[in-house]
């Protein structure tokens, strides 16, 4: 048993400076869904507005965008062929794992769920706010839990770990800032990608053909 779970908890030791504080904020976040309703967190966050937020936010969530799925896969290829593939395919992974389940549950985005709620919501002036049942989970949070595992692994230093996790977790924050998502996407979100990706790492490491010394070089190798 110990020798089957040998990958797991190597990958693990190496995320731990992002995985053990993930750890520690999924819990928390799922003693706050215990404690109050989908509205109640979704009005609270929806009352801390502010100017700044309101510029940062829609700049912040691009992190967890396609565009940033594609381009950090194709600037490690200066770095490492290897590390790139590894990026590139849990990006597409985690996708494969989300998207299936937003037509599996076909759960409506807040706009649409509160369509014919009286309560006042605020919407960030300037934004295009979703309206559908793509909403759970939220894939630009698994899109920027994904990245973040992975560029805690491959990292140098792995106490950027730390920094990888605020960069996801301000993508997530974003998604509920915006009204595009609820605490209970965003959270779903971070636990697919989190646990999809450290799996995947776990088996992608040990393939034979990427031990080939051909994946060993990169880009930057070539000029």
């Amino acid at each position: 048993m110990q020798k089957s779970l040998y990958p797991y908890q190597n990958t693990a030791s190496r995320i731990k400076t992002l995985l053990f504080p993930y750890i520690f904020i999924l819990s928390a976040a799922i003693v706050i869904k215990l404690i109050y309703t989908k509205e109640e967190i979704y009005f609270f966050i929806n009352s801390l507005h502010f100017p700044a937020g309101d510029i940062f936010f829609p700049y912040a969530t691009e992190m967890g965008s396609t565009t940033t799925a594609i381009v950090l896969p194709l600037l490690l290829l200066f770095v490492s062929y290897r590390k790139s593939l590894l990026l590139a395919s849990g990006y597409i992974l985690t996708a494969l794992v989300a998207f299936p389940l937003k037509w599996l549950f076909e759960a409506p985005r807040p706009k649409l769920y509160f369509l014919n709620s009286t309560h006042p919501i605020y919407y960030v002036p300037k934004i295009e706010v979703l309206s559908n049942h793509f909403s759970f989970p939220s894939g630009h949070t698994v899109c920027a839990f994904t990245g973040a595992v992975v560029l805690t692994y491959i990292a140098p230093r792995k106490s950027y770990g730390w920094l990888y996790l605020i960069l996801a977790l301000l993508v997530a924050y974003s998604r509920m800032y915006m009204s595009q998502h609820f605490f209970e996407d965003v959270t779903a979100g971070s636990f697919v990608a989190v646990s999809v990706t450290i799996a995947w790492i776990s088996w992608f490491d040990n393939l034979p053909f990427l031990q080939k010394e051909g994946w060993q070089g990169s880009l930057s190798n070539k000029f």
